[in-house]
């Protein structure tokens, strides 16, 4: 009896305790906190600004307690760019520039922000240290890999077969193939991927089909495959479309009369902010003694028998290498986001946790044309006329987008107007 009476003590005790710890969480309040921060001009002014902005909002979590990971790099030209990412449990808001100066060498910015309140709580393996006044926020170091950048969004449609013959055995590969690779892409987890496998981009200037439906059927008919990738890109939520061609799986025979099957794909990449074709890549590959299938139609043609053949091993490595190229050629692009609601200098935009922005990102703004520029005869979009608008600094973020402020009065974002990280 002693000894339960001994554990309910404990057990009640260890119950007020962590309720008081959660009291004094609760009761944090956010404080507003000047600061000052400092960049070398190096380059453009605007770049800077930015710079010493951003070391003005980490002095200013700093001076919170909050603990700030960033990272400088070095150009082989000596410029520095100096990208923070701020993880803290907590939202930096109502950023507002007090005042800015720069002198031969240096710019200068002075800050208020609201941070979070500083009450300490600390967690050991002994016990619970509780102080007021003193919170150290609990902050996770940015992982290796998937948190080094911000990851992409793609859309993958389905490829173009310019010979149906070729595939009769192979019911549906168009598809299987998008679907495949997108697949592929969520596993490596380096990009997000929305799955496009039941719509299809025209060829260039070729008369394309445009598919089982079109994503915006209320919309006019798209003449360009740069314009119709527009439309997919902000239906969809991405910043790329990708599409691809079958431009073989034909099989031939050799003089001594070994079957030789080829596999020709394109992979084409465009930005779905203008449209413009940003990576192509033609793979050729024969495989020898590799001829028809005979699959049953109610199966999936990517099955476990089509992967043991010779022509599916050679698929399955096709896949994989796309994957890479892939990655490699969204990593080479700056990311880009959506504005998708604007209330003053509270911006809203298509991008959050799952693409890993972070509370305390800044990221510069831009302004898009109403209407694209065409060509001289006017028969042809080249995209939409971009013009810088202001620095915003991230002070919320959900799984799917973000909450920023700009950081000018005067400046009004429009949905559809897009958020750059520009290191």
């Amino acid at each position: 009896m002693v000894v339960g009476g001994q554990f309910m003590k404990t057990y009640f005790m260890g119950c007020a305790g962590l309720l008081l710890v959660c009291m004094l969480v609760g009761a944090a309040q956010a404080q507003a906190v000047e600061a000052e921060g400092t960049s070398p001009i190096n380059g453009p002014v605007g770049v800077a600004k930015r710079l010493a902005l951003q070391d003005a909002i980490r002095q200013a979590l700093l001076q919170a307690n909050a603990q700030v990971s960033t990272t400088t790099v070095v150009s082989s030209r000596g410029v520095v760019s100096d990208n923070v990412r701020f993880t803290a449990r907590g939202n930096v808001t109502n950023v507002v520039i007090l005042d800015e100066w720069t002198d031969e060498a240096n710019y200068y910015v002075r800050i208020r922000a609201q941070v979070p309140g500083a009450i300490a709580v600390t967690n050991r393996a002994a016990g619970t240290n509780t102080e007021a006044g003193n919170v150290s926020l609990q902050v996770s170091a940015a992982p290796p890999g998937l948190s080094a950048q911000y990851r992409r969004k793609i859309a993958i449609t389905q490829f173009h077969v310019l010979d149906r013959t070729q595939i009769a055995d192979l019911p549906n590969i168009e598809i299987a193939l998008a679907r495949e690779l997108k697949r592929r892409l969520d596993v490596d987890g380096r990009v997000r991927t929305a799955d496009a496998s039941q719509y299809l981009l025209p060829l260039g200037n070729d008369d394309g089909v445009i598919s089982q439906g079109r994503i915006l059927g209320a919309l006019p008919a798209a003449q360009e495959v740069g314009q119709l990738a527009t439309e997919f890109a902000e239906s969809l939520g991405v910043q790329f479309v990708v599409s691809g061609v079958i431009r073989d799986m034909g099989v031939t025979k050799h003089l001594l009369g070994a079957r030789v099957r080829h596999l020709e794909l394109d992979v084409i990449v465009h930005d779905g902010i203008t449209g413009t074709e940003v990576a192509r890549h033609r793979l050729n590959e024969s495989v020898v003694d590799a001829g028809l299938f005979d699959f049953p139609t109610t199966l999936p043609v990517l099955n476990d028998k089509f992967y043991a053949s010779p022509f599916g091993q050679r698929i399955h490595r096709v896949l994989d290498k796309l994957v890479s190229m892939l990655i490699n050629d969204l990593n080479s692009q700056l990311f880009t986001a959506r504005v998708i609601r604007a209330e003053g200098r509270q911006v809203f935009f298509d991008a959050g946790g799952a693409a890993n922005i972070k509370v305390g990102d800044v990221l510069n703004t831009f302004q898009l044309s109403q209407s694209a520029v065409n060509d001289l005869p006017g028969q042809r979009a080249l995209g939409f006329s971009e013009s810088p608008a202001s620095i915003l600094v991230v002070t919320q973020v959900q799984r799917l987008f973000s909450v920023g402020e700009l950081d000018s009065d005067t400046t009004r974002l429009s949905p559809g107007d897009v958020i750059r990280f520009e290191p």
